[in-house]
């Protein structure tokens, strides 16, 4: 299978925005086509780049790039439509991304996941993403189920069950 990453353009727009509406679905998080349509604007805006991830030729998913600050990009968002993953897709979406931000001088390709996402996790270590750098932490106001508890720097902190 070929995988392609190609720069978004606005004609992209309504192939992807089922894509986004998944996306967010699986974040817990509802979002409609109207609200598809702003994300796509804003993800290829300013010193977002946003990429359509082409299999074989059709639209597959979509790779949303960041760069903040001199040394550093973040995959923000990463994105294959669910009867096509498991197939090396995602691997080499985030190659060619790699070569991208490399050919721009950056040290570093960076990426936050969801500490419930035990797939992903696995995916990009797997791919050379081995060092933590930055941790989110967080104070839910309501209760919550606890799937894991992971322990970093003598403390324990609970990974929420969705």
């Amino acid at each position: 299978m070929k995988v392609t990453l190609r720069p978004y353009a606005s004609t992209d727009a309504e192939a992807l925005v089922p894509f986004l509406t998944a996306f967010w679905a699986v974040h817990h998080t509802r979002v409609d086509a109207e609200g598809a349509r702003q994300e796509l604007s804003d993800w290829s805006a300013g010193r977002h780049r946003l990429y359509v991830i082409e299999a074989d030729g059709a639209a597959a998913g979509f790779l949303h790039l960041n760069r903040r600050g001199p040394v550093a990009a973040w995959v923000e968002d990463l994105f294959v439509a669910e009867p096509l993953r498991r197939r090396g897709i995602a691997d080499e979406a985030i190659r060619q991304a790699e070569a991208l931000v490399r050919a721009d001088g950056v040290e570093a390709l960076c990426m936050d996941v969801a500490a419930d996402n035990v797939p992903a996790l696995r995916l990009y270590h797997r791919l050379g993403f081995d060092r933590l750098s930055l941790i989110t932490v967080r104070k839910d106001f309501e209760p919550f189920e606890t799937a894991r508890v992971e322990r970093l720097g003598g403390v324990d902190f609970r990974v929420k069950q969705f």
